[in-house]
């Protein structure tokens, strides 16, 4: 029973991950399986320029996106207007996967599943009887733990590690402070635990030199240099920028910490306000932990979650694993602490109190001058529409300086999903004490942002730390009335996951567009057109939109495409009116001629077409006629008043 319960929810949770990754929207076919983060991006991507002899760490991560076919909008976006383009973790984090691209694995996300898995088998071995079914349920009760790693969060590879970090912690020091080090040479959430690390080392050793603490000191500075030396030496520039750009190259905030309070547009904080408040949260923190050892021995293991709340980038990730670090050292604990000290040495305590209480005045000072400076202030006007898509394209904003020296702002549009975009404005200068109306706007139509689910303004200033958000909007006509894009306009949009050009304002599976089955063409009666190419047992892959139309008639164009001695019948190829209660209004006639456009005309019933109920058009294979594949294109749609 010890491993019987535990074994089977790491085989549940090992087909849950099977099954959530092959069925993801992201997998597309074994050719193209789209990283959804820059750290798996970047990882897969140093570890290909390290076989090919190139340095990481001096070349741009740029062309990864490209590599994979993956959106750019996944990067990193800086305030200054650019995106992180350097490889932003140290050496270790791309090391591991290069044994699995020698391999030829097709996905390092199944490299990260591994990794989770590898913590699972771990917590088995290590964990007392008793907690093993708890830990397996806790891996598969909280979905994070199987999203995170389908879903290219790197994390995970450093889970291993710390969790026998915690296992280890009193019982075998020396290991600990080496598997901290590997841990450090992956990604800089363990770093914060370095500082209870020598705190802890320090108190178990009674010796007046202390050497048993600098021993273990030089264990983890040995293992963390281990994988980064040969960079570090190869060009030590290049290498430190990369390490510490998640600081220097100034990166928007965004997480699920204190900062919400900022992006959700409550409040205009410096960016400066959350750094004090994080370095002093693990100052105060490593206080404590000097001063309570006994008490406070397991906050090594929840103090990075504690101090990440504060900072301006606090992502999901960084807390998520936490956790079940925390849980492997309580239980583990009872058996480790036999023999560790159960106080903290005189000289220590007087030190740690003493600086407790100054760092505790400095927050409390900091949190008082935040809440009672004056802030920045932004609010969104007038929004102007695309007539043809039916995106946002303009945005009028009001900001107000109440300071005493003038800001200089880049203006940034944030969608509901944070994907960001930087536009143009008539006026980048506020000066103090003044008020200005700015015009912002799209710097072309793939910059123009779909309104429909809401979006933000963003104000930064870089030179000042400061970053000023919107309430969230959502303007009044954001679906609109009428037909929009049906000329299929196509592009690459920014707020968009996909790689490759798509009509704009239409739904359709995007891993469609990335495996052949739709594809923009530019033969159509208004220039583009959609080509449907499709197997015999093809998944389906339908266009749709839904709006209020202006009329009740409408015309469109289809195209049976050719292919050797077979074609397809026009009539296979279908367009489909659906009122809001599913109901089927219309649909295109019978089929006409091969190889040229046949155009349709359509005309709805009246009782079917009100001012408040929308409609929506499909475009997609007719089942009742198509036997086979389908080979045909979709040029456009005209509504008419």
């Amino acid at each position: 029973a010890a491993y019987i319960l535990p074994g089977m929810c790491i085989a549940a949770y090992v087909l849950w991950s099977g099954i959530g990754h092959l069925t993801s929207q992201t997998v597309v076919n074994p050719a193209f399986e789209q990283y959804q983060t820059d750290s798996l991006e970047f990882s897969a991507y140093s570890a290909q320029l390290l076989l090919q002899h190139e340095d990481p760490y001096t070349a741009s991560m740029a062309p990864a996106a490209q590599r994979f076919r993956i959106s750019p909008r996944i990067n990193t976006p800086t305030m200054d207007g650019d995106r992180v383009s350097v490889q932003p973790y140290p050496a270790l984090s791309f090391l591991v996967y290069v044994p699995f691209v020698l391999a030829h694995v097709q996905s390092m996300i199944w490299v990260d599943i591994g990794f989770q898995l590898v913590a699972m088998l771990l917590v088995l071995a290590l964990a007392p009887v008793w907690a093993r079914t708890l830990f397996g349920l806790f891996f598969l009760v909280i979905p994070e733990y199987r999203e995170f790693a389908v879903g290219s969060v790197t994390d995970v590879v450093w889970l291993p590690l710390m969790i026998g970090v915690a296992a280890s912690w009193d019982r075998r020091p020396a290991l600990a402070a080496t598997l901290l080090g590997f841990a450090c040479a992956i990604k800089q959430e363990p770093w914060f635990v370095v500082p209870f690390a020598l705190i802890h080392w320090w108190q178990l050793d009674e010796t007046p030199a202390k050497s048993t603490a600098w021993r273990n000191l030089g264990l983890l500075a040995g293992a963390f240099l281990l994988p980064n030396f040969p960079f570090l030496i190869w060009h030590p520039a290049a290498w430190l920028a990369g390490v510490f750009s998640p600081v220097l190259s100034h990166p928007v905030p965004l997480g699920s910490g204190l900062i919400q309070l900022q992006t959700s547009g409550f409040t205009a904080l410096p960016l400066g306000f959350y750094t004090v408040l994080w370095v002093g949260t693990l100052a105060l923190c490593a206080a404590a932990y000097a001063l309570w050892p006994n008490r406070l021995a397991w906050l090594p293991f929840i103090a990075p979650a504690l101090v990440l709340f504060f900072s301006p980038r606090s992502l999901q990730n960084y807390f998520v694993y936490w956790p079940v670090v925390l849980a492997m050292y309580a239980a583990t604990a009872p058996q480790q602490r036999v023999g560790v000290p159960q106080e903290a040495l005189p000289s220590l305590r007087a030190r740690a109190a003493g600086i407790a209480a100054g760092i505790a005045i400095v927050l409390l000072a900091a949190v008082g001058a935040g809440a009672a400076g004056q802030q920045v202030a932004i609010a969104a006007g007038r929004v102007a529409l695309d007539p043809q898509t039916g995106y946002v394209r303009g945005i009028d904003v009001r900001l107000n300086n109440p300071t005493a020296r003038p800001l200089a702002f880049r203006f940034a549009v944030c969608a509901r999903d944070n994907a960001m975009v930087f536009w143009r404005t008539d006026q980048s200068l506020v000066p103090a004490h003044d008020t200005a109306i700015l015009h912002l706007r799209a710097n072309d139509i793939v910059r123009e942002i779909p309104a429909g689910d809401g979006f933000q303004v963003v104000a930064f200033a870089p030179q000042d730390s400061l970053a000023v958000y919107t309430r969230p909007l959502r303007p009044a006509d954001a679906r609109g009335r009428g037909l929009r894009n049906g000329r299929l306009i196509s592009a690459v949009n920014a707020f968009e996951m996909l790689p490759v050009q798509a009509p704009l304002a239409w739904t359709a599976d995007p891993r469609a567009f990335l495996d052949g089955r739709l594809a923009v063409v530019h033969d159509g009666p208004f220039g583009n057109a959609l080509r449907f190419r499709l197997g015999a047992q093809a998944r389906r892959a339908p266009l749709s939109q839904t709006f209020v139309p202006n009329g009740r008639r409408f015309a469109f164009w289809i195209k049976p495409v050719p292919r050797g001695l077979h074609s397809s019948r026009a009539g296979a190829l279908r367009v489909t009116f659906v009122d809001a209660s599913g109901r089927e209004i219309c649909c295109n006639a019978p089929p006409a001629r091969d190889g040229v456009w046949n155009r349709y005309d359509v005309e709805m019933p009246r009782a079917a077409v009100t001012s408040a109920n929308p409609i929506t058009i499909v475009v997609g294979p007719d089942d009742r006629v198509l036997h086979g594949a389908l080979n045909a294109e979709f040029g456009g749609i005209v509504e008419y008043e």
